[in-house]
């Protein structure tokens, strides 16, 4: 066998060894999906020391943080004065009547050493209600205008329900002004 021919066996068997070793991804372009996809296929589902409650067979799948640009916050749950964010809630046994889910939500931003009730506007007010599909899967957004950061730590708290039966799925979590 001449060199020639071992070595282009060499470097087409270390081709195809490459190849296997690579570890192949595809996006789809939505940051939401994307990051779905990858905090729901790896071991810490429910991210960014987001606590949850869940009632009446609504269950949590996942739950992370996630800037406008579309990268995970961090850990430290630090976020830029106006740098917008949201909470993202992959929810599944919600029960849906004519095929849909009569969502409900509220979200309330506080100073984290003041603990005040859970209460607003119902953020899906006036809607029609969601597609079982589009229901497994709720954003709710944040952020802190430069001029208003005034706290060393503040916390969320959050509430989203079925309007049309006793479940819901409600939690917190806190976060810093860098």
């Amino acid at each position: 066998m001449n060199t020639k021919n071992i070595l282009s066996k060499a470097v087409f068997l270390l081709g195809i060894l490459s190849l296997t070793a690579c570890k192949f991804s595809a996006s789809t372009g939505n940051p939401t999906a994307d990051n779905l996809e990858t905090v729901s296929k790896s071991d810490q589902k429910i991210r960014n020391g987001i606590q949850v409650e869940e009632t009446g067979g609504a269950k949590v799948e996942s739950a992370f943080l996630m800037l406008e640009s579309g990268e995970l916050v961090s850990d430290e749950n630090t976020v830029k004065p106006d740098e917008r964010f949201k909470l993202v809630l992959k929810i599944s046994g919600w029960k849906a009547e004519n095929g849909k889910v009569q969502v409900g939500a509220i979200e309330q931003v506080h100073d984290a050493a003041r603990p005040i009730p859970l209460e607003g506007n119902d953020l899906f007010a006036g809607s029609d209600g969601l597609s079982e599909e589009d229901a497994q899967v709720i954003a709710l957004n944040n952020g802190i205008p430069a001029a208003s950061a005034v706290y060393e730590a503040y916390q969320t708290d959050f509430k989203v329900w079925n309007k049309s039966t006793e479940q819901y799925v409600r939690g917190s979590y806190r976060f810093k002004i860098k």
